[in-house]
């Protein structure tokens, strides 16, 4: 019955609402006095929802004897309402698609802007961001066994997946006090990851990613914490300072 209640939600029946038609699903008509003892809502708030149902097609009232009795009405008015529901959804889609970088110009702003993620999935929020952009490649700083250990093996690799699903490609600085990492989770990325070792005996545990006109810092699990500057300028700084990394660092 789960299903039925994502069913509901999709179509914008509010949760009390929902309880009422599973109520009725359930243990069939009832009057209005039988639906409060069954979900716990007030007699007066029953009538509200109701009211909600009844417009959408999902309850109808009958008299009998006096008595005022609610039922489901045919439940193929769900799949009238899902189907109703999608294509307003496919419409707002098109919409958007077709109006999608005059909005994006008109969101972009001069005025630098700073976003703070606290705990370990405010970070993993903090990297899906990156994924909404296109055309971009990464630069990373990365010290891999903090970002290892604070973000997790498996979100890891389900950002390596999704990232090469939007073919959004990498460049990736990892420092180690050897300058290399001999064994790590990334042993089998595409030509589309191009990674160099730099030899740091005190390595920053804080990572960062530039992308766009964004900047991604990221804490170890001490912390638990990133923020996202975005600035053109200062991702022209931290560029030039990624640039001189890359330099130096070695291939292998």
């Amino acid at each position: 019955m789960q299903n039925i209640k994502e069913i509901l939600t999709s179509i914008n029946v509010p949760s009390p609402a929902q309880d009422i038609y599973m109520a009725l699903l359930e243990n069939g008509k009832a009057t209005a006095r039988t639906l409060s003892h069954r979900t716990g809502i007030t007699r007066t708030s029953v009538y509200d929802h109701i009211k909600i149902l009844r417009t959408k097609g999902l309850v109808v009232e009958r008299s009998i004897e006096g008595t005022t009795i609610f039922e489901i009405s045919d439940a193929r008015q769900l799949s009238i309402l899902l189907d109703e529901q999608a294509e307003q959804l496919h419409a707002q889609q098109d919409f958007l698609k077709k109006n999608l970088s005059n909005l994006i110009d008109k969101s972009q702003s001069l005025q630098p802007k700073i976003r703070f993620f606290e705990g370990k999935e405010g970070v993993r929020q903090l990297l899906k961001d990156i994924l909404w952009h296109d055309d971009v490649t990464l630069y990373l700083y990365w010290p891999y066994e903090h970002m290892l250990d604070f973000l997790g093996e498996d979100f890891l690799l389900w950002f390596r997946d999704r990232r090469k699903f939007h073919n959004i490609p990498i460049r990736t600085i990892w420092a180690h006090p050897s300058g290399k990492v001999k064994k790590h989770i990334f042993a089998d990325d595409d030509k589309d990851v191009e990674r160099r070792y730099l030899i740091q005996k005190d390595i920053s545990s804080m990572g960062y990613i530039i992308y766009d006109n964004k900047v991604a810092f990221m804490s170890s699990r001490k912390e638990s914490f990133g923020f996202i500057v975005e600035s053109v300028e200062f991702v022209s700084l931290q560029k030039m300072q990624f640039d001189v990394l890359w330099n130096i660092a070695r291939k292998k």
